[in-house]
């Protein structure tokens, strides 16, 4: 992507609008371009501006029916065509039925939320980065300390090296609108992404969640890449990496423990 481009895609790519392919496409761009990069930080920063400082101006009732009115004429197409999904359901084999409940099922297990994706797309990216860390070190306290003013919560940084997992540093990265603080660590040739940021409004599945310790987790694969998911204290913490399941489940425990015996909120 050249700079024509991301300036042309940039509010759909602060909107969380964009694919994965170009969202990736655009994060590597901004990791290069300091121009960009530095338009990018003033659009974000006017959006946040206008967001926090405009008054909010209360929905007419002539708007606010019209919505009701939509969602009702929505509600009742959704339950008609339920009506005729299921009478077409009983015209089907048994057999084929039975088939396609099953499919059904695992479709939907299969689906992640729309911030697995995006991710697992951020640690793709900075997997074939030469440099992605901003700040290189292995020393916990120094990586910790170089987020604070950069971010605002505290940035708990972990020890995973019982588990042969070494801390490499960190960078700013960011999520949509939200900014998200990012740890690297790897064991051997494999990457191991720890982010970390706010999880107001987050939205999470009901399904996918097992428990390890005292902490409830949300576990998913993606492209290749487990994913552990989880929210604690007011900020949502993931875990990425071509490492198994049980692997990063353990790093997980380590995360939850660690951020529960903290003095400090998470935001």
């Amino acid at each position: 992507m050249i700079c024509q481009e991301l300036r042309a895609c940039l509010g759909a790519h602060l909107d969380g609008e964009l694919d994965v392919e170009r969202s990736l496409a655009a994060d590597e761009h901004l990791a290069f371009c300091m121009e960009c990069k530095w338009a990018y930080a003033k659009e974000r920063e006017l959006r946040t501006l206008l967001r926090t400082r405009l008054p909010r101006e209360p929905v007419p009732d002539a708007l606010r029916e019209r919505i009701r009115w939509g969602l009702r004429r929505a509600d009742r197409e959704e339950r008609w065509g339920a009506a005729a999904r299921r009478a077409l359901a009983w015209s089907v084999p048994a057999a084929a039925l039975v088939l396609l409940a099953l499919g059904i099922g695992f479709w939907e297990k299969s689906v992640p939320p729309p911030v697995v994706s995006e991710l697992v797309a951020k640690h793709m990216m900075y997997s074939r980065l030469d440099a992605p860390a901003e700040v290189v070190s292995a020393n916990q306290e120094a990586v910790s300390g170089w987020f604070k003013g950069r971010v605002r919560f505290e940035v708990i940084v972990p020890d995973f090296s019982p588990s042969g997992i070494r801390l490499v540093g960190g960078r700013l990265s960011d999520l949509s609108d939200r900014p998200v603080a990012y740890l690297l660590y790897e064991k051997g040739r494999s990457l191991v992404s720890l982010f970390a940021f706010p999880s107001q409004g987050l939205a999470l599945p009901d399904r996918g969640w097992v428990r390890v310790g005292d902490g409830r987790f949300y576990v998913t694969e993606v492209k290749g890449a487990e994913v552990v998911l989880w929210t604690q204290r007011g900020l949502a913490y993931a875990l990425v990496s071509s490492l198994d399941r049980q692997a990063l489940l353990e790093c997980a425990d380590t995360v939850w423990r660690l951020v529960a015996s903290s003095r400090a909120p998470g935001a």
